[in-house]
């Protein structure tokens, strides 16, 4: 009975270690830049290419703009559906931003009135479109809100600044994410409306 025990805590073992290993073989050697594909059709090259503008501060919010987009821009190369390209003209789809709202508030005060925790928020409004034909991606929402707590004074202790940085970087995931989606539907649906499963 031991024999046997041992030998299956010695298959569970072989199974895990193997499982291990082929996990961490397909996420190392999975490549950033590798193409999304359409039913195992790569998507081309010429409609991966976008142009991303500086985003505008139409808020009170000094920066946050210039931060945003340069965290949008690492973000959407690290992710590798996209190829960033800086020729305008080269492009197949252009991306535009705009800070709308930028907002600090305090968020809990003690006995005295002194503020000791504080919140800010953030409106981003995005627009993405198609270069020739100037026809907008549907977005899953035009304008996406963000929103960070910290305080000065109690628990872990963070800056205005430091609190900005850390909601600026969350944000700038769901704008790559939301922005990803829905370019590949859009291409998806116009592009590659007949690809079957059988075309690999």
């Amino acid at each position: 009975m031991r024999f046997f025990q041992s030998d299956i805590i010695k298959l569970i073992s072989l199974i895990l270690y193997f499982s291990l290993i082929f996990f961490s073989c397909a996420y190392f050697l999975k490549e950033p830049g590798r193409p999304p594909k359409v039913n195992g059709v790569a998507i081309n090259d010429s409609y991966r290419k976008i142009y991303i503008h500086n985003m505008q501060n139409d808020s009170y919010g000094s920066a946050v703009h210039t931060t945003l987009t340069q965290l949008v821009k690492a973000e959407i190369d690290r992710r590798g559906r996209f190829i960033q390209t800086r020729d305008k003209s080269a492009a197949a789809f252009r991306f535009y931003g705009s800070v709308v709202h930028y907002q600090k508030i305090g968020n809990i005060m003690d006995t005295f009135g002194q503020q000791m925790s504080s919140e800010i928020s953030i409106v981003v409004r995005l627009e993405i479109q198609e270069a020739i034909t100037g026809e907008k991606i549907p977005l899953e929402r035009d304008e996406i809100l963000a929103r960070a707590y910290y305080s000065e004074q109690m628990g872990y202790r963070e800056s205005e600044e430091q609190a900005q940085a850390r909601m600026l970087r969350n944000l700038s995931y769901r704008i790559s994410e939301e922005s990803e989606n829905a370019w590949y539907y859009y291409i998806k649906e116009k592009y590659y409306p007949n690809v079957s499963l059988e075309k690999k």
